[in-house]
């Protein structure tokens, strides 16, 4: 038998592995200026432009901390 079989997939257990960002992150998830309009399937915007946020770690020039 292989050694394969007991290997296992390495765990997320680092901060910067994770999904969603940390609330101390500066990027767009965390600006008081996104708007989360999932619901209404528009995705995530920018309130200040009304454009779609690239990705939830993109930052731009206007970020603001919730």
């Amino acid at each position: 038998m292989s050694e394969q079989s007991n290997n296992k997939k390495p765990e997320k257990s680092s901060a910067s592995n994770s999904l969603n960002p940390l609330p101390d992150e500066k990027v767009c998830f965390n600006c008081k200026h996104m708007l989360w309009m999932v619901g209404l399937g528009l995705g995530l915007k920018c309130d200040l432009t009304k454009h779609n946020i690239e990705n939830r770690r993109h930052t731009c020039d206007n970020f603001e901390f919730k």
